[in-house]
This record gives structure tokens, C-alpha cells and sequence, in this order.
């Protein structure tokens, strides 16, 4: 028997209601050890809740890349999976997927999460599969053809907000009735004074809702309900936000026209983790839901503990303005990143899926912990 099969024996004959890590007691970090917690816990010889803690989360992703040797392309789920099932059931902080490829190529990267989130979509498009398209569309506003173009060509929009919107509809296929929070193109790269360059954003501001509103119509003909989110970028003020949320409400009926109900969105506001604590309150009392951007920010930081306390402080502003608006962080991504989380209490984490692993079933444990919940009570869910 193995020591971590021993440690779980022992700690079954102690009937204590601390997690193994508490008794500094070994955790399962092997595919054969996480196959007999769930076939204990399937027999009812242990809950849910002590397998979930018996598990060392930062082997779970190894772990899983293992088991498609044993479970391959088959729908029952493999102990990996199932394990991290429960620790979903059991978990209030959300996780949201991000950052996955475009469009997507795997969609059981999405398995415990309430939807999908894309950030980038500037780095995309700069890379992605409309490179081409896109370089060929943006040609027209470079100074010296734009000056001789009475408009651009309506050929190349269409092209591109064609291709563009059969992205979305694989994005939303995949979604499975998912949500889908996507941030407007936001041009941070371009020049702020350059008129040119503004009008090809709002160009391609328009074009981008133009194929989300689309695709969404086409699957939701196709029997499919989707929730969107459209998340305006960096807004300098809230002046700029509200125009934003005016143009995008304007662009929504002008696409959809007598079927704009059957299209679900709300509109949020994407912001960095600098943002000043005045504008985060401002927002917050107006957007449907606040983005917290703080990728590269920890690590950039010498003190870590500056940018965490900034964040904190943030949250709290956006609680005190409106205390249900939804809170959103992407970029702390790391099970040490939990406590500054909760703290902050934020509703959902946005995750890459080589993150998610480890993070999913960490949170389980952090909050069995703190919430005080006994591993020896069952939860009142069916095993599956």
C-alpha cells in the first residue's frame, strides 16, 4: 500500500474533520491514487469533500494529460475529470476560460467553465486566421490611398465581416449555449491624434459587432441560445464609456432590427489594474459588468503585495458603488493568487486552459477550508 493510501487510512480510522494538508499528510499526486479516492468515494467509504482535499492540485494537470492514455476519445468521465466535476459543484468562484485558440480547436477545453472570454482580439487579427483579410481591409486607410477613396470598399468589409462572423458561429457551436465575453478591438497601438486611424477603428469596431450580432442570430435560428457580453476597453472616462454603450445599442438595432430580442448581451467595461478608483466606482454604477485586466502586471511588479493591496482597493470601490455588479479578474492565474481573490471577492476568475487544473480544484479546497465545511458531510448531489 502506498504511503498517500496509508495516510488516507489513517485518516479515516481518526474520523478527524481537518484536511490531510492540515495533519501535513501526504496528497495524491498519481493517476492511480486519484482512481482510488473517487472509487472510494463512489462506494460511499469517503465524501466528496475529503477526496477533493486529498488531492495535490498542482498534479492535477499532469495527471489529466496521463489519463487520455487510459480514457482516450470515450464519454464516461475519467477519475481526473470526475474529481474536478465535484470540485465545480462545490465551488462559488466561477471560472472563465480565456485566451484558448481562435477559432476553437478543442472544446473540452472549456469543461468546467461558464464560458469563453477573448481579450486579445487585436493580437488576433494581427495573427490569426483573417491576417490577410484584415491587412488587405486596412490598406485603404493608410494617408496616401484614403485621401483618393471617396469610401472604402464595401467588397473587402463584407469579405472580412463574413469570415469574421463564421469565427463567432464556430466560437458559439462550441459553446454549447454558453456565454461569450468578447472585448471590442481596442487600438491601443494606434496613434491617439490620428483622425485616419480613429475612423478606421470605428470601422472595424463596427464591422466586429456587426458579425457578433450575426452569428449570434444564425445559431439562435438554429435552435441555439447564447449569452453575450461586450466588454468596451480602456475607457478613458465615463463620458467614453456611455458614448460607447450608445453606439454599440445603436449598432445592435441596425443589425438586428425587428429581431433584436432574440439576441441575449450585455455590456460591461474592460479595465486595467491602474484604473483610477474614482472611474472603477463610476462604471461600476452603469456597466453590467466590470473585466479587472491584470495580466503581466504581477510580475512586472518588484512587490507583488503593491499591485494585490491596488487591486483590493479597486474591488472594493466597485462593492461599495454597486455590491452585485459582476466582477470578473483576468490575469491572476495562479493557486497563490487565491487569497488576493477572495479578498477581492470577486465573482469569476478568467483563466487560460493550462491554468484551469490546478486553479479549479485549488479554490475547491481553499473554500472547504475557509468556509469551515466538514469533509465527513456529503454533499446532497447524485454521484455521477
Amino acid at each position: 500500500m502506498s504511503s498517500f493510501m496509508e495516510a488516507v487510512n489513517a485518516d479515516k480510522r481518526q474520523e478527524c474533520n481537518t484536511s490531510l494538508k492540515d495533519e501535513g499528510q501526504a496528497r495524491a499526486g498519481s493517476l492511480p491514487e486519484i482512481a482510488s479516492l473517487v472509487e472510494l468515494t463512489l462506494i460511499g467509504s469517503m465524501t466528496r469533500e475529503q477526496a477533493i482535499l486529498a488531492v495535490d492540485p498542482y498534479s492535477i494537470g499532469n495527471i489529466l494529460r496521463d489519463s487520455e492514455t487510459f480514457f482516450g476519445e470515450s464519454h464516461d468521465l475519467g477519475a481526473p475529470e470526475r474529481l474536478l466535476a465535484w470540485s465545480d459543484e462545490v465551488r462559488r468562484l466561477k471560472v472563465v476560460a480565456e485566451n484558448v485558440s481562435y477559432p476553437l480547436e478543442q472544446p473540452d477545453r472549456l469543461n468546467g467553465t461558464s464560458g469563453l472570454m477573448l481579450l486579445r482580439v487585436d493580437s488576433w487579427l494581427e495573427s490569426g486566421h483573417l491576417k490577410e483579410l484584415y491587412e488587405e481591409w486596412a490598406l485603404q486607410y493608410t494617408s496616401g490611398r484614403y485621401r483618393t477613396l471617396v469610401h472604402p470598399s464595401i467588397a473587402l468589409r463584407e469579405r472580412l465581416m463574413y469570415r469574421w462572423k463564421g469565427h463567432m458561429e464556430t466560437m458559439l457551436h462550441h459553446l454549447n449555449e454558453g456565454m461569450l465575453s468578447i472585448a471590442l478591438v481596442s487600438g491601443r497601438d494606434m496613434p491617439e491624434s490620428d483622425s485616419l486611424e480613429a475612423v478606421q477603428l470605428t470601422d472595424l469596431r463596427d464591422i466586429q459587432l456587426e458579425a457578433l450580432f450575426r452569428a449570434s442570430l444564425t445559431c439562435y435560428r438554429q435552435g441555439m441560445d447564447h449569452r453575450l457580453e461586450i466588454l468596451i476597453p480602456y475607457p478613458a472616462d465615463l463620458e467614453e464609456w456611455s458614448h460607447m454603450h450608445d453606439w454599440i445599442e445603436k449598432v445592435a438595432g441596425e443589425t438586428l432590427c425587428h429581431q433584436r430580442r432574440a439576441v441575449t448581451y450585455s455590456i460591461g467595461a474592460l479595465l486595467s489594474a491602474d484604473a483610477s478608483t474614482h472611474l472603477a466606482a463610476d462604471l461600476a454604477r452603469c456597466a453590467d459588468l466590470l473585466v479587472l485586466d491584470c495580466k503581466g502586471k504581477v510580475e512586472a511588479e518588484e512587490r507583488p503585495e503593491e499591485i494585490y493591496e491596488r487591486l483590493q482597493t479597486l474591488a472594493g470601490c466597485i462593492r461599495k458603488a454597486k455590491p452585485n455588479v459582476l466582477l470578473r479578474v483576468s490575469g491572476l492565474t495562479f493557486p497563490s493568487d487565491l487569497p488576493v481573490l477572495y479578498r477581492m471577492n470577486a465573482d469569476e476568475a478568467g483563466l487560460e486552459p493550462e491554468s484551469m487544473p490546478a486553479f479549479r480544484l485549488a479554490a475547491a479546497q481553499w473554500e472547504l477550508r475557509e468556509e469551515g465545511r466538514s469533509p465527513n458531510v456529503s454533499k446532497a448531489l447524485p454521484l455521477k
